[in-house]
């Protein structure tokens, strides 16, 4: 974070606060600023808002409480909801802990985070899968038993540990939202499976008996003969109907559609009064019965009080030579711990997005308040406190939504933040035995809500799918079916045996999803596409007549095995069709292939070869270049895709040039692009079915036979009188054109005649010899690694819009302009001297003023002018028909 300039525009005072030199540099944690800490008034002296800092303080005093209530609930999910005897009796030691962690991991945020009203503290979904380590660590103890508590602590700690010091590493290596990648359905589907596993939990912390299926184990009448578990699951249940549906009654009761300045007042309180109201209704009930808190205990309704905790429980409780290390070595070595690490850091990243999805925008204080947050700093920041939190004894840490909730309640500042930890860390500090003041059957309840939330998204996330129709039905997305199976795999399985079942289906549904998508964006016959490479009107009628022997093929997206079944099929249905000579395949918008994809389309190339039909492949990366190369697909590269490659540093192995089309014995298989592929197979057209022939498809008159053999070196220019038949001139009109015409032999390849040449903005030239290329110079963004899509880019900054060949005038698009508008000459195409079609090159430039000696346009007779605009209207006729035929 660097403070805003004075010049940004997101900066609100040229006075804004700069930033201190960060404490921990590698960490790129901050010291925060008086600003951030305390509401400031807005006046000049800039003291302290009263108002707006007692508004903070009893924020942060109403969300202490609540996630002080949802710590015990946290910590009763890790350690009560185990069937082991030994863990279950944690519970005091584990709240304690809980507010331990609750209080360093807020006190972190707020002095090193970024925002300056968030926080991180455990959440209830890393107890359950914490849970579920403690669990097999108790099984893998179960000869050793009195070994399992330090060993469960220490499996605590080390996976805190270990969740942190990840957590630092992918947020080094900027991969933090790479985690966001995980499906939407696997995410819903674990989180449904949590569900699962927390209402079973809740049955079993209010009965006291283990569920499996939501059957008690021991049976529904052995069940049912214990009235004080009969009594606690309707107490449960009654509780979590009050959770579920009192907020909604004391919106009916207060009366706040008729009073709406009551509404947010009701919203914002009345969960948590609906949460603890029956915390005190049973508590009157009890004490006005005058039963004791032994009595209670005694038959099953809270925890044992085993006397006060002090603060340094957790420090002394357990002792290194009570941990089974090895016990310590194969959980954390497990898939269960991996599912841990990851979720923890999803569950940042979705903390993260959802609190700057609802403020985008920083509070009054902030010195950046339209900065974005970065990521990756917060998954470090919140990973750095984990890590020290598991060095002393604590949990791992990250966002909580309840963040957002804060701010909405008015917590806008640091002070808010660091009230919550005074109210955690008075609990922790004074150590009452909460776990023996608090009911089950309350936790239950607090169990159900949470597992119910859960449950009830997953089932429910349908409704943000897309339906499909089968068979005139609309059914809900496979991706539904996801979620689904992850919810029933927990039945039967962990956690992160379904979260696993997940991922694979999604892995399946995806690559079933390949194989019913068409690799395929577009095709196209030669009968509706040609190069960018101008021909006579001749030529383009043996095109029009038979350039269906040829099919371009665009392919798209990433190619891998499943996906190439439509692509085989087309290239197949393309060697059965006798006409075809040609198929080209442009992978511009490939990515990435992988081997298998490059052996089967290898495969097709081979049985299209045998039925006369050749494969030709263009616009590769240097990923898709080399696989193809590797599988055996190219082999016989064009000599000027081996020089671009060559320059470009590519790897070439096992390949070869391959000849001239007049020379060759076997067609290239590789260009490297659409037009250079549709220029050697239209030039193979054209020769074999009008200059080769005997009878060809048109007659040929001397003047074609001769621009033919310029084109391919056999005449050293293209006579005056040639040029004036290809453009039905009259005789003489060239001869009359060349005193206003700057006449230019031996032009090189690669000469910008635009740029180099002056007064070329209104400029036509006259083509005799070689060929002039109109290329778009395209400006080049800074970072082009950000934009980078890994596709085909041999020509950065340049893209070819048509080739003029001998017979042809360029530039007349921009030589008449009449109007006065303002035209950017950098942004104009220019006139470069091709390396094709025999340079160098030898025009005429005809310019609209003249230049020095040389008249121009202007100067020109009437009757030359009569009949060089027929000429040019005929030429912009053919340039349009070109420009609607040409490859894009």
């Amino acid at each position: 974070r660097q403070p805003l300039m004075p010049t940004s525009p997101t900066a609100r005072s040229s006075s804004a606060a700069a930033r201190k030199k960060p404490r921990l540099d590698p960490l790129g944690c901050f010291w925060p600023l008086w600003s951030e800490c305390v509401p400031l008034t807005s006046g000049r002296d800039k003291g302290i808002d009263w108002g707006a800092l007692g508004v903070n303080v009893a924020a942060g005093l109403i969300m202490g409480v609540r996630e002080s209530l949802g710590g015990i609930v946290s910590a009763s999910l890790l350690f009560s909801s185990s069937t082991n005897v030994e863990i279950s009796s944690m519970l005091q030691f584990g709240i304690s802990m809980t507010l331990y962690t609750m209080s360093v991991g807020v006190i972190w945020y707020a002095v090193f985070g970024r925002l300056q009203y968030g926080y991180g503290t455990q959440q209830d979904l890393i107890c359950i899968l914490q849970a579920q380590l403690a669990s097999k660590a108790a099984m893998l103890l179960r000869k050793d038993v009195e070994k399992i508590p330090a060993t469960v602590f220490a499996i605590i700690c080390f996976s805190s540990m270990l969740t942190g010091l990840v957590s630092i590493v992918v947020g080094k290596l900027a991969w933090a939202t790479s985690m966001l990648m995980i499906p939407k359905p696997v995410v819903s589907g674990f989180l449904g499976a949590i569900g699962v596993v927390v209402l079973q939990a809740a049955l079993k912390t209010s009965s006291g008996v283990p569920f499996h299926h939501f059957w008690p184990d021991i049976g529904l009448s052995a069940f049912c003969e214990s009235q004080d578990r009969l009594l606690q699951v309707g107490c449960m249940l009654l509780h979590f109907i009050c959770i579920q549906k009192g907020p909604d009654l004391c919106h009916v009761l207060l009366r706040t559609g008729k009073y709406p300045n009551r509404k947010d007042a009701v919203k914002k309180y009345a969960g948590l009064v609906c949460q603890l109201a029956p915390l005190f209704i049973f508590y009157s009930v009890v004490f006005g019965a005058g039963l004791q808190m032994e009595d209670l205990a005694a038959h099953g309704w809270t925890y044992p009080k085993k006397g006060s905790s002090g603060p340094l429980t957790i420090w002394t409780s357990y002792s290194f030579a009570e941990v089974d290390f090895e016990v310590v070595r194969k959980v954390l070595f497990s898939m269960d711990i991996v599912a841990l690490v990851a979720m923890a850091i999803l569950c940042t990243m979705l903390g993260a997005l959802a609190i700057t999805g609802r403020y985008p925008t920083g509070p009054s204080g902030d010195p950046q308040p339209d900065d974005p947050l970065d990521f990756n700093a917060e998954l470090i920041t919140v990973g750095a406190a984990s890590l020290f939190l598991g060095c002393t004894g604590g949990n791992l840490v990250f966002h909580k939504f309840s963040v957002i909730q804060l701010r909405e309640d008015g917590g806008t500042h640091r002070v808010a933040v660091l009230t919550i930890a005074l109210v955690a860390g008075n609990l922790f500090v004074f150590g009452c035995p909460i776990g023996a003041y608090v009911p089950k059957w309350f936790l239950g309840g607090l169990f159900m809500n949470t597992g119910w939330s859960f449950l009830r998204k997953t089932l429910l996330s349908y409704q943000t799918l897309t339906t499909f129709n089968w068979r005139g039905l609309h059914l809900v997305s496979p991706q539904y079916g996801i979620s689904t199976c992850c919810v029933v795999m927990a039945l039967y399985f962990s956690p992160t045996t379904s979260i696993m079942a997940g991922l694979c289906l999604s892995i399946l549904l995806f690559v079933l999803d390949g194989m019913t998508t068409s690799p395929l964006s577009s095709v196209v016959d030669g009968q509706h596409v040609v190069s960018r490479t101008k021909r006579p009107w001749w030529e383009m009628n043996v095109l029009a007549a038979e350039g269906d022997r040829i099919r371009l093929l665009y392919l798209q997206g990433q190619l891998f095995f499943g996906s190439m079944l439509q692509l085989t099929a087309n290239l197949e249905a393309a060697a059965a069709d006798s006409r075809i000579e040609f198929v080209i395949l442009s992978y511009g918008r490939v990515p990435f292939i992988d081997p298998s994809a490059a052996e089967n389309i290898k495969l097709a190339q081979d049985k299209m070869t045998k039925f006369g039909c050749h494969v030709i492949h263009c616009r590769m990366n240097e990923q898709v270049f080399g696989t193809l190369t590797a599988a055996g697909a190219v082999r016989r590269p064009s000599e000027d895709l081996l020089k671009r490659i060559e320059t470009l540093g590519w790897r070439v192995q096992g390949v070869k040039p391959a000849g001239l089309p007049s020379t060759q014995v076997e067609h290239p298989d590789a260009f490297f692009h659409e037009t250079d592929c549709l220029d050697y197979c239209n030039e193979y057209v054209v020769q074999n079915f009008s200059y080769d022939v005997a009878v060809p498809t048109l007659p040929l008159e001397p003047y074609m036979r001769e621009y033919r053999a310029v084109i391919r070196n056999e005449m050293p220019r293209l006579s005056e009188n040639a040029f004036e038949r290809m453009n039905d001139l009259p005789a003489g009109v060239l001869k009359q054109l060349r005193q206003f015409c700057e006449v230019r032999l031996d032009e090189p390849p690669g000469r910008n005649l635009s740029d180099e040449l002056p007064n070329m903005s209104r400029a036509m030239c006259f083509i005799f010899k070689g060929a002039l290329s109109l290329v778009k110079i395209v400006p080049m963004v800074e970072k082009p690694d950000k934009l980078d899509t890994h596709a085909f880019s041999f020509r950065r900054g340049k893209r070819l819009l048509s080739r003029y060949p001998p017979g042809h005038v360029a530039g007349i698009e921009m030589f008449f302009k009449f109007h006065k508008q303002r035209i950017d000459e950098d942004l104009q195409p220019k006139l470069i001297v091709s390396s094709l079609l025999g340079p160098p090159a030898e025009i005429w430039i005809l310019r609209y003023d003249g230049w020095q000696e040389i008249p121009g346009w202007k100067q020109m007779p009437d009757g030359l002018k009569g009949y060089l605009a027929r000429m040019l209207c005929v030429q912009f006729a053919d340039t349009l028909k070109h420009a609607n035929l040409k490859e894009r």
